[in-house]
């Protein structure tokens, strides 16, 4: 974290040639990064994880667009060539938080990286946001420049804050690398002070001038368009600027010849791609042999096809209830919530009360229709009988003044008959559809049962008077040690089927075992001890022979698994192919379906019984 005081040095005795020095040195710094990320794809350390060594990548292209920015500035470069610059800064400082963070929460990298790296990129966003305010000003967009200056006072505030953040107490851990000092940080509190203060006298003086001269229009700052970003940091490879020949002479020799070459590190890390490839190739097989059993016993409905059989075997007096006496859980749902609202009011006593008050509505609307017709005759017996009278010339029939009452009366007449009709259809439902159920549900999930029992009866599943008869058929005497007939078939379906379940347990484990193998096997000492790069791919076979055992046993697993797949297959067919198979399928098929129309019908009843 070199770059730290490099800002801080920008302003005082760093010249333009330090500031391209420092450039050029941090882009090499970065290019070799990007060469070890590249090239150790099994990092023997955590300093050289890839999510380590890309931030370390991404910090040394910030800094050395940093060293870009400073030079701008000491060449006092043109407010949008800066404020470029600063943007394109502040973008890759905010790069660098993204992948900084979880590295440090990780420990991986000093937390204190978080804090310093966060502080350059709000002072980072500042600086654009001012230098661009300024060039907006000396165009004319006052308006523009205002917001763009408070945008600037938003993030130098933040720096602010961030910086603040440093305290003595702050370098006497462990937080931060020894190069970064308290010096150096005060030289940036200086800076980020520095700019705030700019920042807010710029503002002031844009407002007061705006208020007294230019009255332009203030846009909201969410509305701003994003900055431009001129970005003059990339990697540097020296092999861009010599040949190979002459690299050689500009790079030097090997710095860690008397140690551990380069030569054996990249080898350790072509045997870890190595062992890798093996990992990946044997979990890819392991994989679609799982795929392959899961599709085989998926065809033959494993092992619920085998349920019904052997249900055959033990099939007693409670049979049906063991095997069909749990309802689904929608189904359990809605009768306890049937029965629920029922203890609380039932649907019958709701039925009652509604139509009680049908007939009182009907009877009163009938009695006000009667009292107007006897108004009316009243009124017009009077008109008839003193028309002649001077008194009664004015006189309206009672008709004509109660019409909107009559129509008031035809109107909810109407309503309570179309009520009327559309109870009668809900009733016709009721009676059609919840009635039947209804009884049952007051007793919640325990009364669907028993109805459900009720109408399974008819559905022999069990041992019927002529199974044994049957299996009778189909015995065969060659020996009592081997069962035959259907009891001996799913017998032997179920000893491969679970010979299968075993063997895939048996190669997850081998598999398993592989990996830890893989993780646990290190030939660093016998890279170091090997004579010459040379001789590296004989010394990798010979180390990978280590594998066969394992790879030979997932092999063999497969082989075994396919033979057991075939035999497991050809057996079911047989099981399926016998008459008492047939026939238990048969009736068990009928009674799944028996019990799968009265739950819809149970789920039609409630569904009903809420409308």
């Amino acid at each position: 974290m070199q770059g730290a005081g490099l800002i801080t040095d920008a302003s005082s005795d760093m010249d333009l040639e330090s500031i391209r020095s420092a450039f050029e040195c941090f882009r090499v710094a970065a290019d070799r990064f990007h060469f070890i990320s590249k090239n150790f794809m099994h990092p023997p350390s955590m300093d050289l994880q890839l999510e380590t060594v890309n931030a370390l990548d991404s910090i040394m292209l910030a800094q050395a667009q940093e060293c870009a920015l400073i030079r701008a500035q000491l060449e006092k470069k043109k407010d949008v060539t800066v404020s470029k610059l600063a943007q394109q800064a502040a973008l890759m400082y905010s790069g660098v938080f993204d992948g900084v963070k979880p590295i440090a929460e990780s420990h991986h990298l000093p937390r204190g990286w978080v804090l310093l790296i966060e502080t350059k990129l709000r002072y980072y966003q500042a600086m654009a946001q001012y230098h661009e305010a300024r060039a907006e000003n000396s165009k004319g967009h006052y308006g523009i420049a205002i917001a763009r200056f408070s945008l600037a006072e938003q993030h130098a505030r933040e720096a602010t804050k961030l910086v603040g953040q440093f305290t003595e107490t702050f370098f006497s851990t462990t937080n931060l690398t020894e190069d970064l000092y308290p010096e150096n940080v005060q030289g940036l509190q200086d800076l980020v002070t520095a700019l705030a203060a700019n920042v807010n006298e710029e503002l002031s003086r844009a407002n007061r001038d705006n208020d007294i001269i230019y009255n332009d229009p203030v846009p909201n700052i969410s509305t701003l368009p994003a900055l431009e970003a001129a970005i003059v940091a990339y990697h540097f490879d020296i092999g861009d600027f010599y040949a190979s020949d002459e690299r050689t002479n500009v790079v030097g020799g090997e710095l860690f010849t008397r140690l551990i070459p380069m030569a054996i590190h990249e080898g350790s890390s072509i045997y870890s791609e190595e062992k890798a490839k093996i990992i990946r190739a044997e979990e890819d097989k392991v994989n679609l042999a799982d795929g392959e059993l899961q599709d085989a016993l998926s065809f033959m409905k494993m092992p619920e096809s085998l349920r019904r059989f052997e249900h055959h075997q033990r099939a007693g007096p409670d049979s049906i209830a063991s095997e069909f006496g749990e309802l689904s859980r929608a189904v359990c749902d809605a009768a306890r919530e049937v029965q629920s609202t029922e203890r609380a009011s039932s649907l019958t006593d709701m039925r009652a009360s509604v139509e009680a008050q049908r007939v009182r509505t009907t009877e009163e609307l009938n009695h006000m229709k009667r009292i107007l017709d006897e108004e009316q005759r009243t009124s017009e017996s009077a008109l008839s009988e003193y028309a002649s009278e001077p008194l009664f010339a004015s006189y309206q029939p009672s008709s004509r003044a109660a019409s909107f009452y009559r129509e008031q009366v035809a109107e909810n007449q109407k309503k309570l008959e179309d009520a009327a009709g559309l109870d009668n259809s809900i009733l016709s439902d009721y009676q059609s559809v919840v009635a039947p159920w209804l009884p049952a549900l007051h007793s919640g999930s325990e009364g669907v049962i028993s109805v459900l029992l009720e109408h399974l009866r008819d559905v022999d599943i069990g041992d019927g008077p002529g199974s044994q008869a049957m299996d009778a058929e189909n015995l065969v005497d060659i020996g009592q040690d081997q069962p035959v007939g259907l009891a001996g078939q799913v017998q032997t379906i179920r000893e491969i089927y679970e010979q299968l379940l075993d063997l895939k347990s048996v190669r997850r484990s081998t598999l398993s075992e592989l990996k830890a193998f893989a993780r646990d096997d290190d030939i660093s000492n016998t890279l170091v001890k090997a004579s010459d790069a040379k001789g590296l791919q004989a010394l990798f076979d010979r180390e990978l022979h280590k594998y066969d055992n394992h790879i030979q046993r997932l092999q063999a697993a497969a082989s075994r698994q396919d033979m057991l797949v075939k035999r497991i297959s050809d057996e079911f067919r047989r099981l399926l192919e016998l008459p008492q198979a047939r026939s238990i399928n048969k009736r068990w098929e009928a009674a799944e379906g028996k019990k799968a129309a009265l739950e819809s019908q149970v789920l039609e009843a409630v569904q009903v019984y809420h409308h």
